[in-house]
């Protein structure tokens, strides 16, 4: 169950980093071609602006779903370092579920305001409804508190990368000891 839960959460988070780089290429190639159109042609692209705006709220939700995973997210560390073992643990959970607080209202209160903006429209075009645009609210707070249950459940958080890199490094320090002890040294037929 916890290797199925983190391969799929790693499936999610690469979503979230599609969906943010594919957001900056679009929002680029949108404006510049507004100012092409404006520059070149005199006339203003009034698609432009909306659909940025559509792919910049996009990227920021799910950007920040996907940098809470990451733990690339801004935070304040100097304080929880100073606390004993077991407090900086109990003070890590304690984010934690605040910040599952908080995809839950993400959650209630973005689906509130996409329920209640569906029907608007952008005065350029009437296919790209506002609710839709806020419909990345909801959606991102539901993959943080999916990203905030495998921190909870399977993962410890703020000493895993430092782990992985002592881990590293002992898998390469005994690599090195067993080539220069002649260990692992395999001799090729002469031909």
């Amino acid at each position: 169950m916890r290797s199925l839960y983190i391969r799929s959460m790693d499936k999610l988070y690469g979503l979230c980093i599609v969906v943010c780089v594919a957001s900056v290429v679009i929002m680029t190639c949108l404006i510049f071609a507004g100012v092409v159109m404006r520059v070149g042609f005199t006339t203003g692209a009034r698609f432009a602006e909306p659909l940025s705006i559509f792919f910049a709220v996009q990227l920021t939700m799910y950007g920040a779903a996907a940098c809470y995973r990451a733990q690339v997210h801004l935070r304040l560390r100097v304080f929880v370092k100073m606390l004993s073992g077991r407090l900086q643990r109990a003070t890590e959970i304690l984010v934690h579920l605040l910040m599952g607080t908080v995809a839950v209202l993400m959650i209630v209160y973005g689906a509130s305001l996409t329920q209640t903006t569906w029907f608007q429209a952008y005065p350029e075009f009437d296919y790209v409804k506002v609710g839709l645009v806020y419909s990345a609210i909801p959606g991102s707070g539901f993959v943080t508190l999916l990203f905030v249950i495998e921190t909870l459940l399977f993962r410890h958080t703020e000493d895993e990368p430092d782990q992985d890199l002592r881990r590293a490094m002992d898998q390469t320090e005994e690599e090195e000891h067993r080539l220069a002890s002649g260990e692992d040294a395999r001799t090729l037929p002469h031909g």
